[in-house]
């Protein structure tokens, strides 16, 4: 059975507390309904002496399907442009588990906008997992973040960049990437100032997907 986690990450600002922050999320996904508004998942822990707070949010989730949202410390001093600062949400679920569809065209695209999300994937999770040795190898050959907020390694079965990580990974704007895109993917579209692409709503194999997401990634850099 396949894995697969959503990923959903945000620049977090010193001046954005935590609580109200969290409160805003939550707020902002009461329109979708239960369980995925996260109804009751009100309450996050005081940092105190943390660098991240953290909060399960498995029982405000649909049966089987896991998750945690994390915030890092508000602090000028410590908050870097790196993505080791980022805020958070991971969702964790099999494809036995999910209405594939409306992931990808109701949840997926409101939780971008609700978490502030500058990137956000849809991830196979044996594809990733075994993307790591060469994202590392990357990072240490560039001296760049090649996975985070200076670049995209590969491009996944869903997917959402705004447009400042459109400008650092490919040089291109959200409407290049959409006319750079368009007829090759099953939708590329602009999001909240940046680009939604969908690879296929129907669910891809793990084989089909590690080879589209290397098929686009050439299209996007060439």
């Amino acid at each position: 059975m396949t894995t697969h986690k959503l990923e959903f990450r945000h620049r977090p600002k010193f001046s954005e507390s935590i609580e109200k922050r969290h409160e805003n999320i939550i707020e902002r996904l009461s329109g979708l309904g239960a369980p995925w508004n996260l109804a009751g998942a009100v309450d996050v822990p005081d940092i105190e002496g943390e660098l991240v707070v953290s909060v399960s949010l498995d029982k405000f989730l649909p049966k089987g399907i896991k998750g945690r949202i994390a915030y890092s410390l508000r602090s000028e001093k410590y908050l870097e442009d790196d993505a080791q600062f980022d805020d958070s949400l991971f969702i964790e679920f099999s494809n036995a588990k999910i209405d594939y569809l409306d992931l990808l065209k109701r949840i997926f695209p409101a939780y971008v906008e609700a978490f502030g999300a500058y990137r956000a994937a849809l991830h196979d999770w044996s594809v990733t997992r075994s993307d790591w040795p060469a994202v590392v190898a990357a990072c240490d050959a560039t001296k760049k973040d090649v996975n985070g907020r200076e670049g995209v390694f590969r491009i996944n079965a869903a997917n959402y960049f705004d447009e400042k990580l459109c400008l650092r990974a490919f040089g291109k704007s959200p409407q290049q990437i959409i006319n750079c895109l368009k007829g090759h993917v099953e939708e590329t579209s602009e999001l909240a100032g940046g680009v939604l692409i969908v690879v296929s709503y129907t669910p891809l194999t793990t084989s089909e997907i590690a080879t589209a997401g290397e098929r686009l990634k050439e299209l996007l850099v060439g």
